[in-house]
């Protein structure tokens, strides 16, 4: 029986215009060309992952709206299960614009609109499809009524910050030697900030409402984020953990989370809660050990450039390069941690449990895409892909 993956995340309708470089005097300018793509990683995850073969089932919010139906027209053409791509009667579909001036980098405007209204009640729906891997979303997912930052209470605004200190972990690695020594010692001296911290402490102010026992006000910082809620359940309910780490990762108490059985990192995020740039075997090691002594996965993917893999699993490491005629045929550099990278090597993994080959064929799938001018909606096929490597 054929394993099932679940994706949370966002979803666009996103349009792309080529226009023509703007100058300084200018108020108007001219465009080429323009099309609709769906936009957003947790969409482009979904779509690479089921039209590689996977079953893959979305969760997201779209408006009721032609962008919403056109979208969920195209996750179903996908042969994404579409079961739980719901629509909220009072929004728009979010939509993003992004302009290109060249053939390379645009700008990207977003609206979130309808992915606002997302709540508890959607993916405690959405779990009930028994998946067996979740993909945490990359963006840090909240409900609609979450306190901005001028709504915070004043006992909820000091929330002490619990803090990880990494400086006892192993600084060398062996370079001749794939075995990695839990004896290592590391000299260098880094603070990481993984998640907010429920203390009692005793300035706390009692709520308004409390008339006879005054007792301390606990703030929760995740009781409106979705991602921390949908991890609960994912843990409640034994289901394997992907976690793409990007920027907002940190907001989440990762180091106390059991169950991640692949956690993906860029070369520059890791460098950013590390202090060591990771663009050798040693330095990898030294920046991934001190990680992983914290956040706790069976295997970690960091991604090295475009097309280069290192895999960690506590103990040994392996590097994947594809080879130089396959990177050629990549010609945009577009942003390493692309969801269809995400999506490739999650649905390659349930199918295969190799880590190393998952690797090398999520590779070769984001080659494919970025081989292709927007990337946004051609993610190849698992028949367009068998073809291309045999090609090579």
């Amino acid at each position: 029986m054929k394993k099932k993956l679940l994706v949370l995340g966002e979803s666009y309708m996103n349009l792309q215009m080529h226009t023509n470089p703007v100058t300084k005097d200018e108020k108007t300018t001219y465009g080429d060309t323009y099309s609709f793509h769906p936009y957003g990683v947790g969409a482009t995850t979904a779509i690479s992952a089921a039209k590689l073969g996977a079953d893959c089932t979305f969760c997201t919010k779209l408006g009721d709206d032609q962008n919403g139906e056109r979208l969920k027209k195209y996750y179903k053409s996908c042969g994404i299960d579409i079961s739980f791509v719901t629509t909220d009667k009072n929004s728009k579909t979010g939509m993003s614009v992004t302009l290109f001036s060249d053939n390379q980098n645009g700008h990207t405007y977003i609206s979130k609109s309808a992915n606002l209204t997302l709540s508890k009640k959607d993916i405690e729906d959405a779990f009930s499809s028994c998946p067996d891997m979740f993909i945490v979303p990359q963006d840090i997912l909240v409900s609609e009524n979450a306190n901005s930052s001028e709504d915070i209470r004043e006992d909820e605004a000091d929330t002490p910050t619990e803090m990880i200190d990494i400086s006892e972990m192993a600084e060398t690695a062996p370079a001749d030697n794939n075995a990695v020594k839990d004896e290592e010692e590391n000299d260098f001296s880094q603070t990481i900030v993984f998640s907010n911290k429920i203390t009692e402490t005793e300035n706390a102010k009692p709520e308004k409402e409390a008339k006879k026992e005054k007792k301390p006000v606990y703030s929760d910082p995740y009781k409106d984020n979705l991602s921390m809620y949908a991890i609960n359940l994912a843990e409640e309910k034994h289901v394997d953990l992907f976690v793409h780490y990007g920027k907002n990762s940190s907001k989440l108490p990762l180091n106390k989370i059991n169950g991640i059985k692949i956690l993906v990192i860029s070369d520059e995020a890791l460098y950013d809660v590390s202090g060591i740039f990771p663009n050798s075997i040693d330095k990898t090691l030294r920046a991934i050990i001190p990680f992983a002594a914290k956040i706790h996965s069976k295997y970690y993917v960091i991604q090295q450039g475009n097309d280069k893999a290192f895999i960690y699993d506590g103990k040994y490491y392996e590097i994947i390069t594809l080879p130089a005629p396959l990177k050629a045929k990549a010609h945009q550099e577009s942003p390493r941690m692309h969801g269809t990278y995400i999506g490739a090597l999650a649905a390659r993994f349930l199918e295969t449990n190799d880590i190393m080959d998952a690797c090398r064929y999520a590779g070769v799938v984001s080659i494919m895409t970025r081989s292709k001018f927007g990337c946004l909606d051609h993610a190849p096929t698992r028949d367009e892909v068998a073809e291309f490597t045999a090609e090579q």
